[in-house]
């Protein structure tokens, strides 16, 4: 059985996006008939040969499968992390709006910590080093900077769209449609 990298979008019931899984973990799902339909394109994945009638076994797996349960959620905010906020803003400087590697960023809380500001996503913004080091445990105010971009709390599809780098086209545009217009990953 070949299995392919790309992840399995699993939602629920109700067309909520909910996680990634594994092609084999996918195949388990419509096996144990837990599966209620499915978008895009599928990918065959054979089985052994069955001894009784020589017929080989295949099942078929798309890139996006829908439960047959409406899933609870607990908390659908992404856990502020700095993978998640270097994503979030896309590697971009919030202050001097260049691209950088991940190893280059740092996390910047704009009302510095020190100052009374807290560490959540509408408080932080991706900075280079250089621009952290001269912004230091000042305000924007006080240096006469202002951001390039608004911070703020992505959506759990954001996030979903941010722990996959290895996304297919059709799982990315039906992920999309859960977007929030301000989001910079569309």
């Amino acid at each position: 059985m070949s299995i392919s990298p790309h992840k399995i979008l699993v939602c629920d019931k109700a067309g909520q996006p909910h996680h990634w899984t594994s092609a084999e973990d996918a195949i388990c799902l419509s096996v144990k008939d837990c599966l209620s339909y499915s978008l895009g394109d599928a990918s065959i994945f054979n089985g052994g040969v069955s001894r009784m009638t020589g017929k080989r076994s295949h099942v078929d797996i798309t890139p996006i499968v829908f439960l047959r349960e409406v899933l609870k959620y607990d908390a659908r905010i992404p856990p502020l992390t700095n993978q998640n906020l270097f994503a979030r803003d896309r590697n971009i400087c919030g202050f001097c709006g260049r691209h950088f590697p991940e190893h280059k960023l740092s996390r910047d809380h704009i009302q510095p910590v020190s100052k009374g500001g807290k560490n959540v996503w509408q408080n932080v913004i991706t900075s280079c080093k250089s621009c952290n080091h001269e912004k230091a445990d000042m305000t924007l105010k006080e240096l006469g900077w202002e951001l390039l971009m608004v911070p703020y709390q992505p959506n759990h599809s954001e996030r979903l769209l941010m722990q996959n780098r290895n996304i297919l086209a059709d799982q990315h545009d039906f992920l999309r449609a859960f977007l929030p217009a301000h989001s910079r990953l569309h």
